[in-house]
């Protein structure tokens, strides 16, 4: 995608008026501010995780009353073998469990919300199409991401790197993850839809719209309508 998004960021930028589109790439979808926190967990090795991890699971075992003296005394051991190990890497065990939570929701945030200065902006970005099939046939919405696979190959994105687009048409050429250039305005609002998609379900969740002025194509292949082979992939009754 890095590859498609230069070639198209010189297109956009010979195409369109500087004072009309702003071209955009994914990263700027983010809210910096929501971004900007400091992760104790961030500098640490896989392997002291996974120990951290095992902390925790052992220290909620052994607060249960229904553990046998065997199991007990295993878990105990184990726990204290963890807590060494951590202790003798500088690792302050207390203190990250401590922040857990809060480093989660900071987490959940910077996932989530998108970037304000974008809204109401007329931009263009580069991406691929989920098209999603409405009860009438039409093709009218779907969602931008911005890789290929995402949502049924690989996991679906987080919402801030998910654009919701609406066309004013049906489009009759679009097919199961088509890169495009999609160019319209811009907007904050969180959806989430569940649709069909290749071998089942999934749900998508959006947290920004996109009203489309004009849709375009990178390297079609002009398939019919008669040729969509996202027919499938449609929103459960």
């Amino acid at each position: 995608m890095m590859r498609l998004g230069l070639i198209l960021l010189m297109s956009v930028l010979t195409a369109f008026p500087a004072a009309a589109v702003t071209p955009i790439d994914w990263i700027d979808l983010k809210d910096p501010a929501a971004a900007r926190f400091e992760d104790p967990f961030e500098a640490l090795f896989l392997t002291d995780l996974r120990s951290i991890a095992a902390v925790y699971r052992l220290r909620k075992l052994l607060e249960r009353g229904d553990l046998n003296d065997n199991d007990r005394s295993k878990a105990a051991t184990r726990l204290q073998q963890e807590e060494q190990k951590l202790a003798d890497a500088g690792i302050e065990t207390d203190f990250l469990l401590a922040q857990r939570e809060t480093i989660a929701k900071q987490k959940a945030e910077a996932l989530l919300k998108g970037n304000p200065e974008l809204v109401g902006k007329d931009i263009a970005i580069t991406g691929y199409v989920i098209p999603v099939i409405d009860a009438d046939g039409s093709a009218q919405y779907g969602y931008l991401v911005s890789g290929y696979g995402m949502c049924s190959h690989v996991p679906a994105p987080p919402p801030n790197q998910t654009i919701y687009y609406k066309l004013q048409d049906d489009w009759t050429e679009a097919e199961l993850y088509k890169p495009v250039l999609l160019s319209g305005r811009l907007d904050l609002n969180l959806s989430r839809q569940t649709i069909t998609l290749l071998d089942g379900q999934v749900t998508i969740t959006a947290a920004f719209d996109m009203d489309v002025s004009e849709i375009r194509p990178i390297n079609d292949t002009g398939s019919s309508a008669d040729q969509r082979s996202f027919r499938s992939f449609r929103r459960p009754n």
